[in-house]
């Protein structure tokens, strides 16, 4: 509870802040927007080529899009900074300061910049779904589906932090400015797509080692059409393994870490 509450605190700092500034707060909204566009663009241009793209419909897809939407922009708003660990915490030695406070490490690390106005892309991708479900006539709204569809939801978002949460912790390993985000997180738009229509070996990569296809295809899929429930309902499960394999290679990476002093 006192992690929590300092939680918050954190937060609320960080929101007063943002809101100072207010002009360059909706210019980052509208940046983080951009991408949910460009998206929706391309899954246009996609099913204007054929009807059906491995016999997925265009608002099935335009639904899995919107799943997708939410778990990125939640990731994008409180844990974006792991972007920076590499250069700006263990290269630089920032890291320093953040293990002499007697908070957990990850968590001081994601709200040194909490990036509030990117939770506007739960806003689109929230409307991106509504859009759809209004087009999917046999689409569930029941209270027990709708929530299966928020456990789903959080699952994927746990499934997002754990990933890069692993692939950040490589950093105390292999130091280098750029680190392994940002090419993993280049994979994470394959997870938007039916898993049928890649390679064995990439669907093997992004459903088995880096799960991205737990984050979009297989829980909304599996919403939006319903069928065998077995991949889909193992997102809980793989979110919860992926989390505890993630925070041992935290913990791990943490305990050698030995400043950036000449």
């Amino acid at each position: 509870m006192r992690t929590a509450r300092i939680a918050w605190i954190l937060f609320l700092t960080v929101l007063k802040r943002r809101l100072a500034y207010r002009g360059d707060l909706l210019l980052a909204a509208l940046d983080e927007n951009m991408r949910g566009i460009i998206a929706l663009i391309l899954l246009h241009v996609y099913v204007s080529k054929t009807p059906m793209l491995h016999g997925w419909t265009q608002y099935e897809l335009l639904f899995i899009l919107g799943f997708s939407l939410v778990p990125i922009s939640l990731f994008h708003a409180f844990c974006g900074n792991l972007y920076q660990l590499s250069n700006l915490y263990i290269i630089q030695g920032n890291l320093d300061r953040v293990l002499l406070r007697p908070y957990p490490a990850f968590l001081q690390i994601c709200f040194d910049r909490i990036a509030i106005e990117d939770l506007t892309g739960v806003l689109l991708g929230i409307g991106v779904m509504v859009t759809a479900i209004i087009n999917l006539p046999n689409f569930d709204i029941s209270v027990l589906h709708l929530a299966l569809l928020i456990v789903l939801m959080i699952s994927a978002f746990a499934v997002v932090v754990a990933v890069f949460m692993a692939f950040a912790a490589t950093g105390f390993w292999f130091e280098d400015r750029v680190g392994m985000v940002p090419p993993v997180y280049n994979l994470m738009e394959l997870g938007r797509w039916p898993a049928g229509i890649y390679h064995p070996a990439l669907k093997l990569i992004i459903t088995c080692f880096i799960p991205f296809s737990f984050v979009a295809f297989y829980p909304a899929g599996y919403l939006v059409r319903g069928g065998d429930p077995f991949p889909a309902l193992l997102t809980p499960i793989i979110a919860l393994a992926s989390l505890l394999l993630a925070s041992w290679l935290w913990r791990t990476g943490i305990r050698r870490y030995h400043s950036s002093g000449s």
